[in-house]
């Protein structure tokens, strides 16, 4: 193994611990979550006290292990070197969390010179922790993972996601383009999650228009190492930009370039 390997196989092998930590403390929040202070970001857009706190759990853990590192929060921004950093979204799914529906998950992602290396995201509902190291598979609990393989487009389903950030109008549009080709449809609030059912075989598609690297990296990830495809959010977007996140099993590849205007890869 290269220097680079051992160094992303440490930083593996280490966060899986971070990660349940984190869960623990987000789950405690959700059984309480009519406590929680709450502000608003945006329209329909909030962030809570649980938030917060468990970025703030991820990136102590990580500054004691690996102090060289940098890290991006969604709620705390960035800090430190992005030549090697974590991008970490403590919640992804907080309207879910806060009206105590079960689908919301905690993101890790590592990305070294630009390229993406590892993803982690934990629901702590289910108590399932997704891994996914480039080149080298994705799991669910340290089982692997294979995205499913839909007949036809009669036989996927495709998850969209949307936020008021963005032209609803387009969102819409979409829906209606899948429908017409016979796909089933789920709108589940967090595109994280949504991404690591894909690659372990629940879902087929994801389409949503406007997200940060927070929201996709770990999962996008996570659907190649798993055998599916996924658009190049880093090459378009780059840590800090805006832009749409799509992938889909290898049936359903064609189609959603179609209908998406995103290449996959």
């Amino acid at each position: 193994m290269t220097e680079r390997d051992d160094a992303i196989a440490e930083r593996l092998a280490a966060v899986g611990a971070v990660m349940r930590e984190a869960g623990a403390l987000a789950l405690d929040h959700f059984t309480e979550r009519a406590a929680l202070a709450v502000e608003v970001k945006g329209t329909q857009d909030v962030v809570s006290a649980a938030d917060r706190e468990v970025e703030a759990l991820v990136r102590a853990r990580l500054a004691e292990r690996f102090p060289g590192d940098g890290v991006i929060g969604e709620e705390e921004g960035v800090q430190g070197d992005t030549a090697s950093v974590w991008i970490v979204d403590p919640i992804d799914g907080t309207q879910n969390f806060l009206r105590g529906l079960p689908y919301w998950t905690v993101v890790l992602a590592y990305v070294r010179d630009g390229v993406c290396e590892l993803g982690l995201t934990y629901d702590p509902v289910h108590d399932e922790l997704f891994t996914a190291r480039r080149g080298h598979g994705a799991r669910r609990d340290g089982t692997a993972i294979r995205c499913r393989e839909p007949a036809s487009p009669t036989d996927a389903c495709v998850a969209l996601s949307f936020g008021f950030k963005d032209d609803w109008r387009v969102y819409v549009d979409m829906q209606g383009k899948f429908l017409a080709r016979g796909v089933d449809m789920r709108r589940l609030g967090s595109t994280a999650l949504i991404l690591c059912h894909i690659a372990d075989g629940r879902l087929d598609v994801l389409y949503a228009p406007g997200n940060q690297s927070w929201d996709c990296l770990a999962g996008l990830l996570t659907v190649r190492e798993a055998g599916g495809v996924a658009c190049d959010f880093l090459g378009a977007n780059g840590l800090s930009g805006r832009g749409p996140a799509v992938a889909a099993v290898k049936p359903m590849q064609a189609l959603t370039e179609e209908l998406t205007g995103v290449r996959l890869i």
